[in-house]
């Protein structure tokens, strides 16, 4: 009897500690999932706070590359530093910077590239990207002409203006009492000369170049002690007979508000010459060319009156008793001691005159001529274009088009 009343406390006692442990283990199992569930949620949420972050960053990207394309001023306006600040976008914010990596000053060139770094936030998620960008360089207008003149461009009567390989133009009045023969571009005409080739009325108007063209060259210059005739002269890179020599052939007569006459010499680099409102006299022989590809051949702050005969004359040496190829000045990579060599009586690369420009005698120019005042053709002068000086322009003679995304640039960077 006492066996049969133990058998069943055995039985339920056992049963009590299966369901104790199936109770537990569900409970754990509960737990388990309800922890499963919350570090999944909390994943999203991080997981959504990256994202967000990263929209912030990228956006924050593309409204500075908007800002760049639409404010041509923005070198000036914005800060070389942070350009928007913590500004709230969606359920994040952003903030955008611009910095010149150059020299850390986004005023002082529009050459220099520009670096802009997006920063988004949302809650603990940060998202940082950058981008550079460079200039996109391109040649003034004006180069792409034999001459180009901002005031009148006059032939007179009976003479000849010949322009090669380019046109002429002007971005006022084409007065045309003689014979252009080639193209013309002109807002208006007047006269009642000859054209050989139809002209383009009204052409387009071409800007001149900076203001800042004139004082970067003459701070760079060598200065020469000013004559008021300057002749049998020879400038080079290693030569300077009046002087100290210059390694760029980069040379500045200061007439101190006198006339100046240059003749029967060779340049063989770059003269400026400051004159305003005097008038400057290239005359009789002249050889004028670049020794730097990239600098202009003669800059004139003043009056240019341009007068050699180059059609019956050549630059010589026996006729001037002078040397004009000694060390320091070679032509064609040659340098001598003698006197007996000849030289073309023509100025080749670019000139530019702020002023006035009359064309005398019969004056050839290879290159491309700027003038920021009116030109008077008075002879039968020729004008032949060098595709080089837009091809590859000297220093200053260009223009920004606009900012371009450097390639390999956009990506993510880390503090």
């Amino acid at each position: 009897m006492d066996r049969r009343l133990r058998r069943p406390g055995r039985c339920t006692g056992s049963i009590y500690l299966h369901v104790l442990a199936s109770s537990l283990l569900i409970t754990i199992l509960g737990l388990g999932s309800l922890a499963a569930v919350r570090l999944q949620m909390r994943s999203t949420r991080l997981a959504r706070d990256c994202a967000e972050a990263r929209a912030c960053a990228v956006s924050a990207l593309e409204l500075g590359l908007l800002h760049v394309q639409q404010n041509p001023d923005w070198r000036t306006t914005q800060p070389n530093g942070v350009w928007l600040a913590d500004k709230p976008l969606g359920a994040g914010r952003l903030t955008l910077a611009g910095t010149d990596p150059v020299d850390g000053v986004l005023s002082d060139s529009a050459y220099d590239p520009l670096v802009l770094t997006g920063t988004g936030s949302r809650g603990i998620a940060r998202h940082k990207v950058q981008v550079t960008l460079t200039p996109v360089i391109k040649p003034l207008a004006v180069l792409e002409t034999c001459l180009c003149a901002s005031g009148l461009l006059r032939i007179e009567t009976d003479k000849r203006l010949t322009a090669v390989g380019a046109p002429v133009a002007t971005n006022s009045q084409l007065d045309n009492r003689g014979t252009l023969d080639g193209r013309a571009e002109a807002q208006s005409l007047a006269g009642t000369g000859t054209f050989t080739v139809t002209p383009t009325v009204p052409g387009p108007v071409r800007p001149m170049p900076p203001a800042g063209v004139f004082p970067d060259y003459i701070r760079r210059a060598t200065a020469v002690p000013y004559a008021a005739l300057i002749e049998r002269v020879v400038l080079g890179p290693g030569c300077n007979t009046l002087g100290t020599p210059d390694p760029n052939g980069l040379y500045l007569i200061d007439t101190e508000g006198q006339d100046l006459t240059i003749r029967n010499s060779r340049i063989y680099g770059t003269l400026i010459i400051r004159a305003p409102a005097r008038r400057v006299v290239v005359d009789d022989a002249i050889f004028m060319h670049p020794y730097r590809s990239d600098f202009p051949v003669l800059l004139v702050e003043g009056n240019l009156v341009i007068k050699p005969s180059s059609v019956t004359r050549s630059l010589s040496e026996s006729a001037t008793n002078t040397n004009f190829n000694p060390v320091g000045a070679p032509y064609e990579g040659v340098t001598d001691t003698d006197k007996a060599d000849q030289y073309p009586n023509e100025i080749r690369g670019l000139v530019h005159v702020k002023g006035s420009l009359k064309l005398q005698r019969t004056a050839r120019i290879v290159g491309a001529v700027i003038c920021e005042g009116p030109v008077t053709c008075e002879e039968a002068n020729t004008l032949v274009h060098d595709p080089g000086l837009s091809a590859n322009p000297p220093q200053g003679y260009t223009y920004v088009e606009r900012m371009k995304i450097v390639p390999g640039t956009w990506t993510q960077v880390v503090d």
